[in-house]
């Protein structure tokens, strides 16, 4: 794939997203990082250490639990969203196209919250979790792709 010169890439997961923008050209792209976030999600095994409530109803004697929830969801959803919104907040006039890279669940609730300003400068998503590889190869990636 080639990476005409400004272009946006972000690359996310639930957890972890960089955000760089090609100062090369299409030929020869230089990615370099604008922005990196990481959060450090709780394991499970702390959150659920107990039994979930327990609650009964006044009409009958049969009780139930609560649900439990999913906390890390919560946690990735907001953190997508505000991938997604730096991600805006860099997509300017000049910029000419924009590749989000994110694994398949990621991809799916980015593409829920992309604005308008985002999809019209798409140039490709990819179902692919880069975010643990170095830049040069991420750059690497992208141009085999």
């Amino acid at each position: 794939m080639k990476l005409p010169n400004r272009t946006l890439v972000l690359v996310t997961d639930g957890a972890r997203m960089v955000l760089l923008r090609n100062a090369g050209d299409a030929v020869y792209p230089r990615l370099e990082v604008l922005e990196h976030r990481e959060v450090v999600l709780v394991p499970n095994r702390y959150l659920f250490s107990g039994a979930p409530g327990r609650t009964f109803s006044s009409q009958t004697p049969a009780r139930s639990s609560y649900e439990t929830g999913d906390p890390h969801g919560a946690h990735e959803r907001e953190f997508l969203e505000g991938a997604m919104a730096a991600l805006a907040e860099f997509a300017e006039e000049s910029t000419p196209a924009i590749v989000i890279v994110a694994d398949p669940v990621s991809l799916g609730r980015l593409r829920c919250t992309c604005p308008r300003q985002v999809r019209d400068k798409l140039l490709a998503e990819i179902d692919r979790d880069y975010t643990a590889m170095p830049v040069a190869e991420i750059t690497h990636r992208l141009l085999s792709a």
